[in-house]
């Protein structure tokens, strides 16, 4: 009878002891929020986003030379 408390018994005090092995590895900041840092790698824009920059970048080099001119 006392053998059918040993295993429960057993298998508790394993659980209890396994320390998380990656706990330094996760990618989420303080906030719960993911984090992946992609280093240098860019994203290609799509066709549309790269007329909305282009656009931009005519419209402050315009800027640019308006005050330059003044």
């Amino acid at each position: 009878m006392n053998k059918l408390y040993f295993i429960p018994l057993l298998t508790l005090i394993s659980l209890t002891s396994i320390t998380p092995s990656q706990s330094d590895t996760n990618h989420f900041g303080a906030g719960g929020v993911f984090e992946l840092d992609l280093g240098d790698s860019e994203i290609p824009l799509t066709p549309k986003q790269e007329k909305e920059q282009k656009l931009l970048e005519e419209q402050l080099k315009k800027k640019r030379q308006q005050s330059s001119d003044q």
